[in-house]
């Protein structure tokens, strides 16, 4: 009988135990772990933008009138000082003609006035000579002399309005020239704003003249795009780049940063905010077939690089508040220098970066200190020994483990 009931005892604890261990594994939560190594990291700026030509020329009207001649299309190739289009020359050329005759006229004046000097100059001569015999008067002889000088300053006026005319017709010939427009610099024919009959109209100081076409030479191509301002302090003349366009998704092209600009560029994103960015100019190494102006581009610029870097997948990285890490001795952090126990009550809501280590099925918080960012990984500075366990997943459970639970590994710890 004895024994019996001791046989019946030891088979009750046994379904206890039992009982207790399934309930105590299932309390388990599954996680997915992976090993701290070195590796290394690029930290990469990303921003969007578009690709344009390094030089271009927009054509605009230097004079008023009728387009009567387009000899070009979009998208034409032109070589430098190819014909484009034409203006109406007519009263250009009226003026230039006028001007022509009038010069002729003040030839023939200062041709005139040449003649009277001549003359002046042979009175005064032959009233001094006849002055030196005492045959004329001092008077007589100092008419003469005026007469000499009046001459001499009408021709000086006459060869004045000469030289007016010319300069003028110069002017003239130059305006005439302007309306048959050639190409300033060889390249492509990106956008053409005129036709045939159109007006074109010259700028003034206030007013940009009509632009009639542009032309882009895609022998040199750049990508502008716009960096946060919380970015930018990191880009450098000198960097590379890799390039995306939309247009050929699943290419890259290399590049380097040639210009950080210095005026920021706010755009209002909604009331009462705005961002701030700033210009960055990245020059195309490599050639991108059938490129045009103005198609959408993305850039990865390379701001930093770890070779040989202690490293754990960006989703591992996670933070808590000082008061839920009551005695966790804070380690590496470098704006702490004891423990999160010794926080002082304005600290408390504080949060501490951190990750949760594996160790004997139980996770434990560990504060770190994290370096550059690459676009999978942390740069572990302080808080990690290569090859310890962390968690690094599912995220529910990475936002809600805490330090001392039990955890039970889903998977193999990833590499």
């Amino acid at each position: 009988m004895k024994k019996g009931l001791i046989v019946a005892g030891v088979i009750v604890v046994i379904a206890v135990l039992v009982v207790l261990n399934l309930r105590r594994e299932g309390s388990k939560v599954e996680v997915d772990v992976t090993g701290v190594k070195r590796r290394a990291i690029n930290k990469l700026v990303t921003a969007s933008g578009w690709i344009q030509a390094k030089r271009q020329v927009d054509v605009s009207a230097s004079a008023i009138g009728k387009v009567t001649r387009v000899a070009v299309r979009e998208g034409d190739r032109v070589k430098r000082g190819d014909f484009l289009l034409q203006i109406d020359p007519t009263d250009y050329q009226v003026a230039v003609d006028q001007l022509n005759a009038s010069i002729r006229s003040a030839r023939a004046e200062v041709e005139m006035q040449q003649a009277n000097v001549r003359k002046a100059e042979y009175d005064y001569d032959r009233a001094k000579a006849l002055h030196d015999r005492k045959v004329v008067s001092d008077e007589e002889l100092r008419n003469a002399e005026l007469a000499l000088q009046a001459a001499q300053a009408r021709g000086k006026s006459a060869q004045e309005i000469l030289v007016q005319h010319r300069a003028t017709l110069n002017k003239a010939a130059h305006d005439l020239a302007e309306v048959r427009i050639t190409a300033g610099i060889s390249g492509v024919i990106t956008s053409l704003n005129v036709e045939e009959g159109e007006n074109a109209i010259m700028g003034t100081l206030n007013n940009p003249g009509t632009v009639l076409l542009t032309i882009a030479d895609l022998s040199e191509i750049e990508t502008e795009v716009e960096v946060d301002e919380t970015e930018v302090v990191f880009v450098r003349v000198g960097q590379q780049a890799a390039v995306m366009l939309d247009a050929y998704p699943n290419r890259t092209f290399a590049g380097v940063v040639t210009e950080v600009g210095n005026s920021a560029i706010r755009s209002q994103i909604g009331l009462g905010q705005s961002s701030v960015d700033f210009k960055v100019v990245i020059s195309v190494q490599d050639s991108i077939p059938n490129v045009r102006p103005g198609l959408s581009a993305s850039a990865d610029i390379g701001v930093a690089e770890e070779k040989d870097a202690l490293s754990i997948p960006i989703q591992c990285l996670t933070v808590r508040q000082r008061s839920e890490l009551e005695g966790i001795d804070v380690g590496g952090q470098e704006d702490n220098a004891d423990t999160l126990s010794q926080a002082g009550p304005a600290d408390e809501k504080k949060d501490v970066e951190g990750v949760f280590v594996v160790e004997n099925g139980v996770v434990s918080y560990r504060p770190i200190v994290v370096g550059i960012a690459g676009s999978d990984y942390f740069h572990v500075t302080h808080g990690l020994s290569e090859g310890e366990m962390v968690v690094s997943g599912p995220f529910k459970a990475i936002n809600e483990l805490k330090h001392g639970d039990p955890v039970k590994v889903s998977q193999q710890p990833t590499s």
